[in-house]
C-alpha cells in the first residue's frame, strides 16, 4: 500500500507508526485500526498491485486459490485418512480443504487447546 501523508515534508517523518519518506510511505499491510486512524487524520492510502501481490505476512507463500486447483490437487492436499466420497464435486472437495485447519505460524506455542500464540519479541 501507498500512504501519502496530508501535509507532506522532505526528508524522513514519522506519523501514527508510519515512516514516511518525502511523504509517502510504502507499506506492505496496515493494522485495520491503524488504517482507520490514518484515513481519520487525513493520510490517503492506495493500493499498489506490486506490493499486494497475494503474498501471506512472515511466510511468503503464496496464497492459494482452491477455486482454480484441480479435482486431484484438492485431494492431494486432504489428510490420507480424510472420509472423502470417491465422486465427490469440486465445489465439495473446496469445501473439504477450506475446513482443515490452518497450519501454526513457525516458531509459535503451542497452548494445548489447538491455538498457537507467538512468543514476545525480545529486544
Amino acid at each position: 500500500m501507498r500512504i501519502n501523508h496530508p501535509r507532506p515534508q522532505l526528508g524522513r517523518q514519522r506519523d501514527l507508526g508510519v515512516e514516511f519518506i518525502d511523504g509517502v510511505a510504502i507499506v506492505e499491510s496496515l493494522h485495520p485500526e491503524r488504517e482507520r486512524a490514518l484515513l481519520q487524520h487525513g493520510y490517503t492510502i492506495t493500493a499498489d498491485p506490486e506490493i499486494e501481490a497475494p503474498f501471506q505476512e512472515s511466510i511468503g507463500e503464496p496464497i492459494v486459490d482452491l477455486e482454480k486447483l484441480t479435482r486431484a490437487e484438492l485431494r492431494g492436499m486432504l489428510p490420507e485418512d480424510a472420509d472423502v466420497p470417491a465422486k465427490a464435486s469440486h465445489s465439495e472437495l473446496v469445501d473439504l480443504v477450506a475446513a482443515l485447519p490452518a497450519d501454526p505460524i513457525p516458531g509459535s506455542v503451542d497452548n494445548g487447546d489447538g491455538s498457537f500464540t507467538m512468543p514476545a519479541l525480545e529486544g
